[in-house]
């Protein structure tokens, strides 16, 4: 059964805030040159306030948490983070991690600092460059250090997302065991997904 993705709101995605921007600077720049005593300064304000809340949208996330999410591999370990292990079982269901030709130079590092076995961190609420879809990111962890391998199947990621994304709001987030099939360019990683996360296969 198809189920409709989950997508950020317009409102936060990037490319268009930021076209709003353009917009409201270049409609400001005729009402400055309109010769209309009422009109233009009228016209001027309200773009002027269009433009600065696009602004504020855009940096907002910077100072408030819950408007953060993981868009090109943000996501970083601190004190404040806490990790939850999911071992591997043989009822695991094996995924291949997906869309990772763009992150072939981050999986390259992981594996010049670490060795297998590998340990991947699942991050909801993630997006792809300059996509809406939320996804559920693959980074593996290397020394304490988080490495982008790509995103968890769009046939699963939803259901995953679900059950991870209350608990990315506290600052936890759990870890499941990583495998690099082939030793050099180009990776494929894969990740053990246990059935407690929703990520059994569809049928």
């Amino acid at each position: 059964m198809n189920t409709k993705r989950l997508k950020l709101p317009l409102w936060r995605w990037d490319p268009f805030l930021l076209g709003v921007l353009i917009v409201a600077s270049l409609i400001g720049t005729v009402f400055e040159r309109l010769d209309a005593p009422v009109l233009s300064p009228i016209g001027l304000a309200v773009v002027l306030t269009i433009g600065a809340a696009a602004a504020v949208l855009i940096v907002l996330p910077l100072f408030v948490r819950a408007l953060r999410r993981d868009g090109e591999g943000t996501l970083s370990i601190g004190p404040e983070t806490t990790l939850e292990a999911i071992t591997a079982t043989d009822s695991d269901t094996v995924l291949p991690v997906v869309d990772g030709k763009r992150y072939q130079g981050s999986v390259e590092a992981a594996v010049a600092h670490g060795d297998a076995p590998f340990t991947a961190v699942l991050v909801p609420r993630a997006t792809a460059w300059l996509g809406r879809d939320y996804r559920v990111a693959v980074d593996l962890l290397v020394g304490g250090k988080l490495y982008r391998a790509g995103f968890l199947p769009r046939e699963i990621d939803q259901r995953v997302d679900a059950v991870l994304a209350p608990l990315a709001l506290a600052s936890q987030y759990v870890t499941v065991p990583a495998s690099i099939l082939n030793p050099q360019k180009p990776f494929t990683v894969r990740v053990a997904v246990g059935p407690s996360l929703g990520a059994s296969e569809p049928r």
